[in-house]
């Protein structure tokens, strides 16, 4: 167990070892830091960032436009992704309406947002257009592919619709839903932080990083983008304890047929 515990530790620390070796080689050849800044030179921009007293401000703006923005985009989702399987004609009329949201090219929808919103709301609306259709489609695919026979199952023993989605639809949807919430919510925030560099709200990750871009300080870019990694990775591990937490409950409210 415990060889095999740091077997994983050296898969996640020795392409990290690896990438810094290949960025430090490079920063050698190119010598130009307004190109490829030296590793040395970005670690001393990222302590000067998170020195900063504005810091901890910045990260706290991005991070509520992010989770805003996916909340509002899950609950939604959610709804009408749980009414539209039940009902066909919402399922057609929401349709071509999610086909055009994954359609439309992301910086159509940041600039569309900025026009249509404030510097401060455009990112919120944003990071929900983005997210949506991947949760209401993954909502919608659950329901529509649950095995038939447990739907039979439970018109045998006339189960009713309140216990049909308890015991039935809402095991489903949790399942393959906390496996596309991860790649969901770093969408979102990878979308709002680029519409905040276009859009430019007061104290936010993406205007800092416009700011280090319009200064010709590469190593701040890189510095930023080093913050990013590491908050798209703490919600990650955040995402997967409560997937854990919940999977024993999940596995529960499954259906098998010795329940009915």
């Amino acid at each position: 167990m415990m060889d095999y515990t740091l077997k994983n530790k050296m898969y996640l620390v020795l392409p990290i070892l690896v990438t810094i070796l290949i960025w430090k080689v490079l920063s050698i050849i190119i010598d130009s830091p307004i190109l490829i800044p030296s590793p040395e030179k970005s670690v001393l921009e990222l302590l000067r960032i998170i020195q900063s007293k504005y810091f901890f401000i910045v990260i706290r703006n991005t991070a509520v436009r992010v989770i805003l923005g996916f909340t509002f985009s899950f609950t939604l989702a959610l709804v009408l992704g749980i009414i539209a399987s039940f009902i066909p004609a919402v399922y057609f009329l929401l349709k071509p309406l999610v086909i055009i949201q994954k359609s439309v090219p992301t910086l159509a929808v940041i600039l569309l947002a900025i026009i249509w919103l404030s510097s401060e709301l455009a990112p919120i609306l944003v990071a929900f257009l983005i997210s949506f259709p991947i949760i209401y489609s993954t909502v919608t695919s659950s329901i529509n592919n649950i095995d038939i026979k447990l739907l039979e199952m439970a018109k045998v023993y006339k189960l009713s619709k309140k216990l049909k989605l308890k015991k039935i639809y809402i095991p489903a949807i949790k399942s393959d839903l906390f496996a596309v919430i991860s790649t969901a919510i770093g969408l979102s925030l990878k979308v709002t932080i680029a519409a905040e560099v276009l859009s430019q709200p007061a104290k936010s990750i993406g205007t800092s990083f416009q700011i280090e871009k319009a200064t010709l300080n590469t190593a701040g870019v890189f510095a930023w983008s080093i913050i990013v990694i590491v908050l798209a990775a703490l919600l990650d591990v955040i995402i997967n304890t409560i997937q854990k937490k919940y999977s024993k409950e999940i596995k529960k409210e499954e259906v098998n047929y010795e329940s009915y």
